[in-house]
Parts: structure tokens; sequence; C-alpha cells
């Protein structure tokens, strides 16, 4: 298969220049002197400098042996003592969509928590739009408003009497909207308007619209208009959202669920010189029927192949969808939720347990079809009941298709227990999920699905004792900031969520899902390089490998638990180039004569 060739010959190639490397008197580009440098191999191993020539390291141990490097042109960091790690692999982003949404919004993504924040939002909204205008509420998950629901329509009408405004709470295939009395009136919904197939107009006791409409946006998108923005402001957005993953130590990107069009994104910064990551693109694959012959139809329509690009872009594997969102009550498990989950989801069936957008043999004929043409696969699948599906799938599939390296990505695989873990890692399927979510949204969910299954949620702790490959990340969908996002990027919370299991109002949910700082670095470094077939190649700070690395504010592996989540990248670097460099960085950079 093409990865597998491709996996072989780039292995060969290190183990060719690593040789040439160590046993040159080559001048480095850039050499790094005086630090801790935590180098993820093997063994873990510590150093305290490195040299880097034409993107890749030449040479990594203490002073004496790197200094024979340094020539009249080289670069020379003093890191003063400081943390350096390998550069961090974000592996679940959508870059692309962040900055559609914000061009399209025509303002910046802000997080509202409470109804108080909603509405005074929505004041400063209505002082800078027309009498008449609508204002459409920014994305905020149910699980992090102080309140725990979704406002109401008249908390809307409190503060935009004049105004249409409507409050958006969508996820997959289920949306909820929120319309104050403006909206309605606006969009001329009653009792008596005619609904979509699996559409609802709540009504109150009075038989009048409360405002509440459910899977209808046909009512409503005709008066949401989006801003129009050129594809030279599209590209020189993303590239400034790049630069802000470079500011928190990110090196690579899985861009997980894009198209041609992302690819071909990232390849214009490429050429242009201002692509300061490195990005495996996953591919959606919509409009699967579900049939081999529907299969075989959808892959011929792709225009890339597997593991075409180079080290700064490549198409990574394929990814379809299997159910909804834990936060949405859409996540297919394999127990009802309950009579506690049903003021959280709206949901009034005590035998509700979510359901599969696929069946067990329509899921083999997708895997069946793609793994025979050569695709790396994953699939979105939040829910216990769904990761079931999946694993039935790929056993049935592995013994059609004579491959043991699929490196098959369950992409969320939020519960985890022993047996699931085990079969896991039995089948050499690895494990994409968002420690951000239990810390932001274990708070919010424990009501709604009892301790017991909290306890389980996003359990990185039993998928790293059965022995899983795991990648720990955000989702990051919406937002430029670091920690301001919908879902916060910064990769030293993730870290920090995965050290110490704490939810943002500090309780500890599953003490026993815990691993160790060694462990939540691995998971963001060399173990993430795993799942694009990359191990060999980044992840981690050996002679051979592509100079990827940041130097830290603190000391990650000594400082208290607190402040892990406050560390910052004080100098990035990719391919030895400085992609990132603080003001008044205390490693200083100079050149050496």
């Amino acid at each position: 298969m093409f990865y597998k060739s491709w996996l072989f010959f780039a292995f060969l190639g290190l183990l060719i220049s690593a040789c040439s490397f160590t046993n040159s008197g080559s001048t480095a580009d850039l050499v790094v002197v005086n630090g801790q440098v935590a180098t993820v191999d093997s063994e873990f191993s510590k150093a305290e400098a490195f040299a880097i020539q034409d993107g890749k390291f030449i040479a990594v141990g203490d002073n004496d042996e790197v200094q024979k490097f340094i020539g009249n042109e080289t670069r020379v960091i003093d890191a003063e003592g400081k943390t350096i790690i390998p550069g961090l692999i974000e592996s679940h982003t959508h870059a692309t969509g962040v900055v559609n949404r914000e061009l399209s919004a025509g303002r910046a993504y802000e997080q509202l928590r409470s109804i108080q924040e909603i509405q005074e939002w929505l004041e400063v909204q209505v002082e800078q739009t027309p009498e008449g205008g609508w204002i459409q509420l920014p994305r905020a998950e149910v699980t992090r408003i102080k309140e725990g629901r979704i406002p109401t329509s008249e908390e809307l009408d409190e503060v935009t009497p004049n105004n249409p405004a409507v409050f958006n709470w969508q996820y997959a295939d289920r949306q909820i909207q929120v319309l104050n009395k403006a909206a309605m009136e606006a969009a001329g919904i009653t009792k008596d308007t005619p609904v979509p197939e699996g559409g609802r107009i709540q009504l109150g006791s009075d038989g009048e619209p409360t405002g509440r409409v459910e899977d209808s946006p046909e009512l409503t998108e005709r008066f949401l208009e989006s801003q129009s923005y050129t594809d030279e402001e599209y590209h020189d957005a993303l590239a400034r959202l790049l630069n802000r993953y470079n500011e928190v130590g990110i090196t690579s990107i899985f861009e997980r669920g894009s198209d041609e069009e992302g690819y071909h994104s990232f390849r214009k910064l490429k050429e242009e010189g201002r692509l300061t990551v490195r990005a495996t693109v996953t591919m959606r694959f919509l409009g699967l029927d579900g049939t081999i012959e529907g299969a075989e139809e959808a892959f011929q329509g792709l225009s890339l192949e597997y593991g075409e690009g180079d080290d700064w872009v490549r198409v990574g594997p394929l990814k379809f969808r299997i159910d909804g969102g834990v936060l949405y009550g859409t996540a297919f498990m394999r127990e009802p939720y309950g009579e506690a989950s049903f003021d959280l989801y709206g949901i009034d069936d005590p035998t509700y347990r979510g359901s599969s957008v696929f069946t067990p043999e329509q899921v083999e004929n997708i895997l069946h079809v793609g793994q025979s043409l050569g695709w790396q696969m994953s699939a979105h699948v939040t829910g216990n009941a769904g990761v079931d599906l999946v694993l039935d799938a790929i056993e049935a599939t592995d013994n059609l298709v004579n491959d043991d390296d699929h490196r098959f990505t369950l992409i969320h695989a939020y519960f985890a227990n022993q047996g699931t873990a085990e079969r896991v890692e039995r089948l050499g399927v690895g494990i994409d999920t968002q420690p951000p979510w239990y810390h932001m949204d274990g708070d919010g969910l424990l009501g709604a699905l009892g301790e017991d299954r909290l306890r389980q949620f996003i359990g990185i702790g039993e998928w790293h004792d059965a022995g899983a490959k795991v990648s720990i990340n955000s989702d990051h969908m919406m937002g430029f900031g670091p920690n301001s996002s919908l879902n916060p990027y910064n990769p030293f919370l993730t870290m920090y969520t995965v050290i110490t299991r704490r939810t943002s109002s500090g309780e500890v949910i599953g003490s026993d899902q815990k691993v160790s700082r060694e462990d939540a670095l691995r998971m963001m470094t060399i173990d993430a390089a795993w799942f694009s077939f990359d191990e060999e190649r980044k992840g981690s700070i050996e002679v051979g490998k592509l100079g990827d690395f940041a130097i830290l504010s603190d000391d990650f592996f000594n400082c208290e638990e607190e402040e892990i989540k406050d560390i910052q990248s004080l100098m990035t670097v990719v391919g030895g180039e400085v992609v990132h460099e603080t003001d008044g960085n205390s490693g200083q950079a100079k050149s050496h004569n």
C-alpha cells in the first residue's frame, strides 16, 4: 500500500542521513546550547544542546559535542537553562473552518458563559446594528453556560426589542434556535407555520410559539447573511491563525475535516513562504450511502491521493461520521441517557441512546473499499456503542484486506473502559481525543450523565494503561485565541488536564485517568506523529529528524501543577527557522563570530 511504501523509504532515508550527519563535520545553520532538552526519544533522554542543518537535527548531546558544528554563519541560541521540548503536534484542528467562520461573522469570536454575558453582548450589538437588522449570537455550549441552559426568547427580548435576534445551538444534524419576538415576526413564524420534516416549532401553554425552533434552519437562513471576503483576506487570516499556533509551541497540525480546497490553501501558503506549521490534511468524506458501489464512486471522485505532498503539507486519512456529540445528546451510547439528561438535551424518551449514521454492514463496506485502495481511514465517533460498531467493522475488514498496520483513527471516542481499550490496542487503532472538553464541560455534564459515566469520559488513563496509542488535542473550531476559543487550543491546558484530571471548577472525576507529565508530552509529540506514520520523521529531538522545537517559559517537568497550563513558548522553531519569538525572550539568540 502507498503509505507503507512511503514509510519504508522515508525510514531508510533517515538511517542514511543520520549516519552522514553524525560522521560529518558539517557547519550547522542553528545551534542551541545550555538547555534542559527533553528529547522524547524511546528512553526519554535529556540533553543540553543540539544542532540543525538544512532543517534537520544533525547532533544532539552536551555543549562540547555540539560546539564543533558552529561556524561563522551559525545562529547560536543560549537557552540559559530553559526547558526545550520537541515541536508540539496539535492533532485535531479545523483551522480553515475557524477562518471561514470568523470572516463570515465579520467579528472576532467571543465565548459567552452566562445569560447575563449573553445579554450584555447583545446590548453592545444593538448599539452597532440598525433597527430591524438581524443579530446572530456566537455559538455557546450549554454545558459552559452558568445557568446550565440556553437563553429564552424573553431573555433576548429584554435587550433586543427592536432587532431580530437568534441564538443558535447546533451540532452536525441537530440544531436548536431561540428567536426573540422580533425575529419570529420578521420570519413570519406562527403556530400555523409549516415546518420541514423532522423539525419542530415549540408551542407554549397558550398555544403560541415560545421562540424555540428545532431542526428547521430553512425558516431563518435567508435572514442570517454572512459577510463576504476575498481569497486574499482568507489566506491572510489563515496565515495569522497558524502564527497563533506557533505562539504556543505548535509546529504541526492535523486538519481534521477538510477537502481538496483546504489542502490547496495550505499549499498556497507554502508556495508563498507563509506556512509556519506542518499540516496533515484529513479529507472529510460526505455523501456516502454505505454501499460498495457508492464508496467506490466517492473514492474515484477524489482529485488527491493519500500521502500526496511533502513534509509541510500532506494528504492524510479520510474521515466519515458515525454519530453526533455528547454535549448535544447525539452520541450513540450503549445505555439510554436517562431522565437526568432530559433538561440538558431537551429529550423526553427514557429509551433514547442516540443513533448511528450507518449500519455495521455499511461501515464495513466503506472501510473495505478505502483500505483496499490504500487510504488510511478515520471516523468521528463519540459514544461507546458507536465505537463498538466501528471496531466490529475493523475486525471484519482486516480479514478481507491483508494488511495489519492501517492505523485506523477513532476521532473522539469519549467513553473508555478496559475491554474496549484492550481491543483498540490489539487492533492497532489510535485514539484522537480532546481533554479540554473534560476540563470545560465535565461540570456541566456531571448531572446529566452521572458520576460513573464521567469517570470514563475522555478516559486517557484507561487507553494508556492498555497500551493504545493516544493523541490529545483540542478540536479547535472557532476563535483565534489559544485560551478564549470555543475549544481552547493551548496545548499546556490540554496536558494540564490529563495530568491533573481537574475540571474548570477544580473537581477531579476519575482520578485513575491521570497520566504522567512525560506521557502527556508524548501524546502531543511522538505519539501524535504515529497517527500520520511520521514517528520516524518528527515528534522527538533526534539526529535525522525534522528540526522542530520550542523553548518554554517554565520547567514543564518540575513546576507546580497549576502552573502547567500557564506555560508559554518563548521561541518556536520549525525546520530550523524561528517562527515565533517573544519580546524580551530570556533565551538570547546571537550569531556566532
